[in-house]
């Protein structure tokens, strides 16, 4: 089978919300694409929808659980097979754990720990090296939150997490900018997704009607991915709430986390899931 000459997008974690919304919309602009999460049923769903909608595009699924520690290299493997070049990585697979720190079970804390930072680390080891490799214009889309501006209580690891991803990513950008990789975060606040549910929240009313659409984050993300930005915060309210971040203290930002929250009354759970 002859490799399509089309740009090649891998998505992790593209069953549901952004991912597959990643998937649609670059699918839209053209891009073939790898689509990588746990559920194959979810993924063969929305392969068989882009199929349907674009049948030129070449669209692979791989039900893959990034929990393994093999599992970056053999995605590399995978999506690089018949001599593939990618020139699009979204590491949009991750999760978050809600409620008291000490309550938490530390195996759910240590599988995001894994999930969010580690697995996430190796993916832009991996594939940056592809990358350098085949030497074509190439990006990074790394999927962090607004949480990484400020502290979270009650999203304490998580929030630590995406502190990470952004920092990473925005280092990682600076040490490539001669290079033709580009590296970006993109960086949403509540979203209709499966994210609260999965982390055991009731989101308050005002919260919820400030969420974004998955839609509008991924169009932003997009585009800013391709623009090359290394910060992309989708959004007026996680806009602001960027800024703000950087001028009142850090204790008194603490306090409005937890607030925007609705505070430990509205948790469900202490227990969390995979997305």
């Amino acid at each position: 089978m002859a490799v399509d000459a089309r740009r090649l997008a891998v998505i992790t974690g593209a069953s549901a919300g952004l991912g597959a919304d990643f998937a649609r919309q670059l699918a839209a602009q053209g891009w073939n694409l790898v689509l990588v999460a746990r559920r194959l049923d979810r993924l063969q769903a929305l392969a068989d929808e882009i199929r349907n909608a674009h049948r030129d595009l070449e669209v692979e699924v791989i039900a893959l659980d990034l929990d393994l520690p093999d599992a970056p290299a053999t995605l590399l493997d995978r999506a690089t097979t018949r001599n593939r070049q990618v020139h699009a990585l979204i590491n949009n697979a991750g999760f978050g754990t809600y409620g008291p720190f000490e309550e938490l079970p530390w195996e759910r804390q240590q599988q995001m720990l894994t999930l969010n930072v580690m697995r996430l680390t190796e993916l832009c080891w991996l594939f940056a090296r592809h990358m350098s490799g085949h030497g074509q214009p190439a990006h990074i889309l790394n999927v962090g939150s607004v949480a990484a501006f400020q502290p979270t209580p009650f999203f304490s690891a998580y929030g630590a997490t995406k502190a990470y991803v952004r920092n990473f990513s925005e280092s990682l950008a600076w040490e490539l900018r001669d290079s033709a990789i580009r590296v970006s975060c993109l960086s949403p606040g509540a979203t209709r997704t499966e994210f609260s549910d999965v982390a055991g929240i009731d989101i308050p009313a005002l919260s919820d009607h400030a969420q974004m659409e998955s839609s509008a984050v991924v169009r932003i993300g997009i585009a800013g991915m391709l623009a090359g930005k290394p910060q992309i915060v989708p959004g007026f309210v996680n806009i602001l709430t960027a800024f703000i971040s950087r001028l009142l203290p850090r204790r008194l930002l603490a306090w409005g986390a937890v607030i925007a929250m609705g505070g430990r009354a509205t948790m469900r759970n202490k227990n969390g899931g995979p997305s």
